[in-house]
């Protein structure tokens, strides 16, 4: 059952900008604690949500995984003089998104790897993952506060390192991997469609670099009582979690963002004063 409700909170909250890493770790608090295969369910889960993002952007990524053969293939841009104008510009965006991809993704994984151990620990502190969902809360409200409507459609290297470095931040638990993402790029003057596009497709290498780091740990989650279960589970992150970023792309372009920084500031200071008078 456990399994269930977890895959559940992890597809709704991966995409909505709440922190689904917050909540997983507050619910495994309240079940007594998180142990080295809880951590490495979690990683199940996000595979589960990574496959919403599959689908979801399955034309995006498509494109960019052809451009990218054709990229190996020809090994240079001279090749793109064969084609239309039209199917060549097509192909120097999907390249530059491509590098961009790329550029983020430096940070996230130097940040990752060398916080590795802290980040596993700072699941167990519930006083830490509610000051971080308050902190999230705060980037969501300057987002749509100081955002504006409708930016740039370009996406410079710049901002592709500070995005990635942002994400690389919000490993720790509280801190929404999606909102922070999301309104650094709306606050950097990026369009809110395009951030929320960005956001997603930079987490494919995040969590792929993830789940290959625990490879080994995953094949052994597999020889458990419980993997049918955390099979469903997964199963069920994806479902809910195709719904969940529907629902976000609407409410980024509608200026909504401020709906879930109430609800962080809420979650987060209740948490923050249940740990303290427990």
């Amino acid at each position: 059952m456990r399994e269930l409700v977890l895959g559940f909170i992890q597809g709704l909250t991966e995409f909505l900008p709440v922190s689904s890493s917050g909540h997983l770790a507050i619910i495994q608090n309240f079940y007594q604690g998180l142990d080295d295969t809880d951590v490495l369910f979690d990683i199940l889960l996000h595979v589960g949500t990574l496959f919403v993002v599959f689908l979801y952007y399955r034309r995006e990524i498509m494109a960019l995984i052809r451009t990218a053969l054709l990229w190996i293939v020809s090994g240079s841009v001279q090749s793109t003089c064969l084609l239309d104008q039209e199917a060549a510009h097509e192909i120097a965006m999907n390249r530059k998104m491509i590098l961009l991809i790329i550029v983020g993704t430096i940070p996230t994984g130097l940040i990752g790897v060398t916080l590795r151990s802290i980040i596993k620990d700072s699941f167990s502190s519930l006083p830490l993952v509610a000051s971080c969902l308050l902190i999230t809360g705060i980037k969501l409200y300057l987002a749509d506060t100081f955002g504006i409507s409708s930016g740039r459609k370009a996406i410079s290297y710049k901002d592709a390192l500070i995005i990635g470095t942002v994400q690389g931040i919000a490993v720790f638990p509280g801190i929404s991997r999606s909102g922070s993402t999301i309104s650094t790029g709306i606050l950097l003057g990026i369009d809110r469609t395009v951030a929320a596009r960005f956001s997603f497709l930079l987490s494919i290498p995040a969590i792929l670099g993830a789940v290959v780091l625990h490879s080994q740990n995953l094949l052994m989650l597999a020889q458990t009582p419980n993997f049918r279960l955390y099979l469903l589970g997964t199963l069920v992150a994806f479902l809910t979690g195709y719904a969940a970023i529907t629902t976000l792309i609407t409410l980024v372009v509608k200026r909504k963002l401020t709906w879930f920084s109430i609800y962080c500031w809420i979650l987060g200071g209740g948490i923050l004063i249940y740990s303290f008078l427990k």
